[in-house]
Parts: C-alpha cells; structure tokens; sequence
C-alpha cells in the first residue's frame, strides 16, 4: 500500500508496474516520467494514477517507439495527439502481428518438413504417391555454373518477392530425365520454389499427382550425381516409363547442416507406366 499522503515508494512501484528501480530512477532523469512528489529525505514518491502512464510508456516502447519519441510526445501531449499516436500505433501493430503471424505460420510448416525429412532413410529408391505439387519457377539453363547460379537465383527471389511468395522449402531445380540420362550435368533448365498454394500471378509449375520413383540422398551437389544414376537403373530393371523431368528439392540445408556434403536431397521423377 501507499504511504499515507506520500504515495508509492519507489521499489514499491517498480514491482507493480514490473520494472526495476534502476529503470524509474533512468526515466526520471531523461524528463520521460518523473515521480508525483519528492520528500524532504530525497525519496521519490509516485501517485496512483500514474501507473496508467506507465503502463502506456512501457507499451509504446514495446511497440518499437524511441524513448526520445516517447519523450517527445508527453512534451506535447494532449488529447487530440493521443488520440492520433493510438491510432498509428494501433495500425502499425495490426500489419506487424500479421507479419508475426506469417512467420509464425513458417516456421510451424518449416518445423515440420524437417521432422519428415528426418524420418527418410537415404539410398534408397522407392515408388511413392503423390499429391498435386506446384512450383514457382525460373529459367535457370547453366546454373551449376557459380557464376549463373548467384544472378538466377538473385533473379529468382526477386520474382518470389514481388508476388508475395512465403514458402518453407528451399529452393530446387528441375532437370531433364534425357539430360540426367546423358549425364549432362549442366543440364538443368529451372529453379524452384516449392508452394502450399498457388499464389496469384506468379508462373507455375505443376507436378501433377501420381505415382514418383523417388531417391533421397545424403550429400552435396556434386554427389547427388551417384542417386540420379540409381534411380534411372532402377527404372531400368523393372522397365518402368518415366516422365520427362525430375525433381531435385533440398530437405535438409545449410540452416541444420555444417556444409554442403551433409545436405539431405531428394530426386522425384514421374512414372507413367511399363515398359
């Protein structure tokens, strides 16, 4: 409780408005909110009502605001600027809590690609059905060499950007079943970006459901070569037809792994029939 005719002590409004002392002691001295009384001892004391300003301070600070910002606007407070500093403050508020929740939808969806990629036992061919995929895709002819690769996917991203592309799976490419044949590994013509839902405006690639002869490999790039040749000999052996592209995703990167060679790819490559 208050003292009598004094108000709250300074310890004691710190722990109501869950601050420390040292944090009442700072705002008081930047002219941001000073104690209601001060005693003839030295002490600070704080009225009752100012704990409402407080709350508003440590609000607006939560918010981003400056403490010179804050500081500005008490300096010329009055009802028409409050009115005015909530109203931006509210719709600052409302766009950042959608960003909050955009991320927040990311990083669930991210969280749980990983699980499944864990969950994947590389070096293995396997047939599996699929669902309906789509893909936001750029040409990209030559992108194993460095030099394309940075302006294509620099290229890329712009294009994701502008048609608000918020995806959880990292970038792929798409290479020719002939050329993985012929072993041209310069031969991929897209990269990717995997989506949930089709966004509006952007240029799509569909991997139609169905049946996938599907590889995952553990390792770089470069040794991803090794599961191309697998999944071909394995179509081979049991003479299976199959599309006219695979895919190549990346399930496990750079953001969980310590180097390109102990990335985790997949190859997906449609089947349509037999042979």
């Amino acid at each position: 409780m208050p003292q009598k005719n004094k108000g709250f002590t300074t310890g004691e409004f710190a722990r109501l408005c869950g601050v420390s002392k040292h944090t009442l002691f700072h705002y008081d001295e930047i002219g941001i909110f000073s104690p209601a009384l001060r005693g003839e001892n030295g002490y600070r004391y704080y009225a009752p009502a100012q704990i409402e300003v407080f709350n508003v301070i440590a609000a607006l600070k939560e918010l981003g605001m400056s403490l010179s910002e804050i500081r500005s606007y008490l300096d010329r407070r009055s009802p028409e600027a409050l009115l005015d500093l909530l109203d931006r403050e509210q719709a600052a508020l409302t766009q950042k809590l959608a960003r909050l929740g955009r991320i927040r939808r990311l990083i669930g969806r991210r969280a749980e690609l990983t699980r499944r990629a864990l969950a994947l036992i590389p070096g293995r061919v396997e047939l599996e059905e699929q669902g309906e995929r789509w893909y936001v895709i750029t040409p990209a002819a030559g992108i194993t060499d460095q030099e394309k690769y940075v302006h294509v996917m620099a290229r890329h991203l712009e294009y994701c950007d502008a048609h608000g592309v918020d995806s959880p799976y990292a970038l792929g490419a798409l290479m020719p079943t002939d050329a993985a044949r012929r072993e041209d590994w310069d031969g991929y013509t897209s990269c990717y970006t995997q989506v949930d839902r089709p966004p509006a405006g952007a240029e799509l690639f569909t991997a139609p459901a169905g049946r996938y002869l599907t590889y995952c490999h553990a390792g770089s790039f470069d040794t991803v070569r090794e599961g191309y040749r697998r999944l071909l000999a394995y179509a081979d052996e049991n003479a299976l037809r199959l599309g006219p592209w695979i895919l190549e995703d990346v399930l496990l990167d750079e953001l969980c792994c310590k180097g390109y060679d102990q990335y985790l790819l997949k190859l997906s490559v449609p089947v349509l029939g037999e042979i």
